[in-house]
């Protein structure tokens, strides 16, 4: 049976964008409720944050999402954690499906971040089918430890990627599609210095396949086809927005936004590529600041929501 629930404000992402703007919202006395299938977003796949101010020496990107969970409980910020299957507006409110339950909500926010690019190749969907291709490291860490693995991709995530695997692999091999590095210098240089990781350019993925237990990436140049062995493949190529849950209605709000519309996109899932977590966070508190602002001048407004003004 579907769970019906109603707020005021209604924050669908995990990550640190909804998280702190559902912190401020309710901070603010306005009744928001996250809802998320889990807590932390792409953050999870990061091997050192390094340019968030009040960390040092950097943090990881799994420690960092324990201490999101650890604020979100003290916060008391209610939660529905459940996949999302759609999003539309009905009536100038909101309607938030998820596999349990229908929320309703007079605001929206939407910070569900990125999703991965795929190759679009041959053997790619079975690869991944068969727990040989990921796209997300935080997924496939507990196959990696002691393996051989290639990561597809030449900017910061792939190098990323291979550093944050690097503890527990046997050997990585970044397969680049040209000779530019995208990477920013310092994890370029991180990975130069790390024996695991060895890199090459200028190969083009056109197929995998699956022989015995390993995953083969066969790659091609103007000049030869050769073939790359390993135990799991990682895609890091880019990321899109992660929209697809949103009616056509929404969809058009997305790429033609409305002044006075009740509906905010925040974070990776803005049109864009600043994908840092202060720029999510800052996102945040401006989108909650907004909405705080908009009902403090709403003449009928009765305070129901906001009981502290």
């Amino acid at each position: 049976m579907t769970k019906k629930i109603q707020t005021y404000v209604a924050l669908v992402g995990g990550g640190p964008a909804c998280s702190t703007a559902a912190i401020q919202l309710i901070r603010s006395g306005i009744e928001a409720s996250i809802v998320t299938e889990k807590i932390g977003g792409t953050i999870r796949n990061a091997n050192l944050v390094e340019n968030l101010v009040g960390f040092p020496t950097g943090i990881s990107g799994e420690d960092y999402v324990k201490l999101m969970e650890e604020q979100l409980e003290y916060s008391g910020i209610p939660m529905v954690r459940d996949r999302v299957e759609s999003i539309s507006r009905v009536n100038e409110r909101y309607v938030i499906l998820t596999e349990e339950s229908e929320i309703l909500s007079d605001y929206l926010i939407i910070g569900t971040g990125s999703k991965p690019c795929k190759l679009h190749i041959k053997g790619e969907d079975e690869a991944f089918d068969m727990s040989k291709l990921y796209y997300e490291i935080y997924n496939a860490k507990v196959e990696s430890k002691g393996k051989e693995i290639i990561v597809i991709g030449s900017g910061d995530v792939a190098y990323d990627y291979s550093l944050n695997l690097s503890k527990i692999a046997k050997k990585i091999t970044i397969v680049q599609r040209t000779e530019e590095t995208k990477s920013l210098p310092i994890l370029q240089r991180r990975v130069e210095e790390e024996k695991k990781i060895n890199i090459v350019v200028n190969k083009m993925p056109y197929e995998i396949f699956i022989e015995e237990e390993k995953v083969i990436l066969a790659t091609r140049t103007d000049k030869e086809v050769s073939e790359i062995q390993s135990d799991l493949i990682i895609v890091a190529i880019g990321r899109e927005p992660n929209i697809e849950f949103l009616s056509e209605t929404l969809k058009d709000e997305y790429e033609n936004p409305k002044d006075e519309s009740n509906l905010y996109f925040i974070g990776d899932v803005k049109k864009g590529n600043f994908r840092q977590v202060s720029v999510a966070m800052g996102d945040g508190m401006n989108v909650a600041m907004e909405i705080v602002k908009k009902l403090s001048r709403k003449e009928d407004y009765d305070g129901a929501p906001r009981q502290v003004w």
